[in-house]
């Protein structure tokens, strides 16, 4: 895909497939390997009618469930997303059409694993400045880019949540792709934060409100959703093994799948990983 200008902002509701009637039959049987406690009680709860296919690409499917929120569905691999559902076996491309109707029964959950996606409090195995920090994408080297991330660095630094809060407002749809890589950044920063310093975002209590809204209305809608869960303290898999990780050597392999993932998406993530981790040490050394 072409490079955008960094000062664009992401606001298309993406549809990767046009649709054209009619529509593929029903899937069948979706055998589910693993998936998420939350969105376990999704799919459980949810109606008859759950939801609708969103948009479709060569590895992934997304639907729009009956929430409002989107379910992500990839074949065998670790969840990489939140909302993310790993199926036995991924069903192939032209079956599926953007507005396929997804009913609950389409999915076969008898074998499934379900899996705990919060991230948990504790210290990091790994000096942040030991992280692989490769280049990302460009509108995070933009001029604008680059000062939102000075400024989110600078308000983590200080404990500050408003400057938090505006800093991630500009980064919020800056870039390109389903998930623009100002919301990738800004991502990694929740999940540090998440692991080495969660009360600091319920400090404030306009700060999650203000990210919320940016969410919603500034990006597109697949990168609303990783940032409405990581304030749930909720995030991929590839994101919570780096974080997690007992040792250096497995943060540093773990740090190497998260960069492999999309074409900056786990780049841009770590990214606002490493710049996190090094403003909260600054802020405990400073203390």
């Amino acid at each position: 895909m072409p490079a955008l200008k960094a000062t664009v902002r992401a606001t298309i509701t993406l549809s990767a497939v046009p649709t054209s009637p009619p529509l593929p039959g029903p899937l069948g049987s979706l055998r589910i390997a693993r998936l998420g406690s939350v969105t376990l009680g999704r799919l459980t709860h949810a109606p008859r009618a759950a939801g609708h296919v969103h948009s479709v690409f060569d590895r992934a499917i997304n639907i729009l469930w009956s929430d409002g929120r989107l379910l992500t569905l990839h074949g065998p691999a670790p969840l990489a997303a939140p909302f993310a559902v790993s199926l036995v076996s991924l069903p192939q491309r032209e079956r599926v059409a953007s507005g396929l109707p997804i009913r609950r029964s389409d999915f076969d959950l008898s074998t499934a694993e379900g899996v705990t996606l919060g991230m948990s409090r504790g210290p990091l195995a790994f000096a942040a400045d030991a992280l692989p920090d490769p280049p990302g994408a460009r509108a995070l080297r933009s001029g604008v880019g680059l000062s939102a991330r000075r400024a989110l660095a600078r308000s983590m630094a200080a404990g500050d949540p408003v400057a938090f809060a505006r800093a991630a407002w500009d980064l919020t749809g800056l870039g390109e792709g389903l998930t623009p890589a100002g919301d990738d950044c800004v991502l990694g920063a929740l999940a540090a934060i998440h692991r080495l310093a969660p009360e600091w975002l319920s400090s404030d209590s306009s700060l999650p409100h203000r990210l919320a809204e940016a969410a919603r209305g500034r990006t597109t809608d697949v990168a609303r959703d990783f940032l409405l869960e990581a304030l749930e303290g909720r995030f991929a898999e590839p994101v919570l093994a780096l974080l997690t990780a007992p040792s250096p050597g497995l943060a540093e392999q773990a740090a190497r799948e998260l960069v492999a993932m999309g074409a900056t998406s786990g780049a841009d993530t770590l990214c606002g990983i490493r710049l996190a981790c090094r403003a909260l040490e600054t802020r405990v050394l400073s203390r």
